[in-house]
């Protein structure tokens, strides 16, 4: 049983993570609801309810960029008591939808639409209204496509001060910095080939440095502990070395030969390694995407909220 937790363990070694779908080049208009809309806590919850079922209906959602937004305003246009027993409450409501640059303050559209609502009080009356919003309207549809191409527009303004900036950081090896540039650069826009060539590169070197510490890191498990545990320690780092080159093929091929026969002298018995294998050239590219993607969704989730300017859109 301990023989094969031993070889168990030699074989994670060669365990390689698969390429996952990466957020580059998504055109992303975040949901938000503004204190301003003066709703209460249901309220906002159903709004931002159907805001994303709105973004998500128009193909506007899964990137990094959350300088764009979706945001609502709330115009009760009557309320009157029903003459039915029990009495309900019967609301009719004009809801403008708003889209644009909400960091810098710049609207590109508003839609309208009205809507009726009726409940057992005021708020769920307003309950029933938000309810009953038709996320795939076709004027809002359009008013979504159109800020789209504003969206686009605007990068192809920004990219090469954006790709400059990239380029800046690289050579210093703030790989977190430029990607942060290079990330938000939609598919649509003129720049975004040059923009992934650049977020591959970054995904190179940031699998190199994380190589390079894992590597160190499982040779000192090793070396402080060359047994059983220490094999066992050694291998969680070497299972997450990506072999990119003959270079790192080479050293967990040497460190797994080292473990296995200093743990053959303690079993008395011998273990046989398997060669590593360097990935296919498809797969490198996939882990290099994904490399840049997980520096990127770790450095936009560390960032505090935006500050939204949109106070003259209402």
């Amino acid at each position: 049983m301990r023989t094969n937790f031993i070889a168990f363990l030699l074989l994670l070694c060669t365990v390689q993570a698969m390429g996952q779908d990466a957020p580059f080049g998504k055109i992303t208009i975040t949901p938000y609801v503004a204190a301003k809309a003066d709703l209460d806590a249901t309220a906002q919850r159903l709004f931002e309810e159907k805001l994303n079922q709105v973004v998500t209906a128009n193909g506007v959602t899964g990137g990094y960029d959350k300088k764009f937004i979706i945001t609502p305003s709330v115009n009760v246009l009557s309320a009157n008591e029903t003459a039915n027993i029990p009495q309900k409450t019967s609301m009719k409501v004009s809801v403008t939808l708003y889209v644009g640059d909400g960091e810098a303050g710049n609207k590109f559209g508003a839609y309208n639409m009205e809507l009726t609502g009726v409940g057992d009080s005021y708020k769920e009356a307003l309950y029933s209204a938000i309810r009953k919003m038709n996320v795939k309207d076709a004027g809002l549809h359009e008013m979504i496509e159109q800020s789209k191409q504003r969206i686009v527009a605007y990068y192809n303004a920004a990219a090469p001060k954006l790709i400059k900036e990239a380029e800046g950081y690289m050579s210093s090896n703030n790989y977190e910095e430029a990607l942060s540039r290079l990330s938000v650069i939609p598919f649509a826009c003129s720049y975004y080939d040059k923009a992934q060539t650049l977020v591959r590169k970054c995904g190179a070197k940031i699998i190199e440095r994380d190589n390079n510490t894992l590597l160190a890191k499982a040779k000192a498990a090793w070396s402080s502990n060359p047994n059983e545990v220490g094999a066992q320690e050694a291998a969680s780092y070497v299972s997450q070395v990506i072999l990119s080159s003959n270079y790192y093929k080479n050293e967990v091929d040497r460190l797994n030969r080292q473990m296995a026969n200093r743990l053959s002298q303690l079993e008395n018995k011998r273990l046989e390694t398997e060669e590593t294998k360097i990935l296919s050239q498809e797969r490198l590219e996939a882990e290099r995407i994904n490399a840049s993607a997980r520096v990127s969704s770790a450095f936009f989730g560390a960032l505090p909220k935006l500050v939204y300017n949109i106070f003259s859109w209402f």
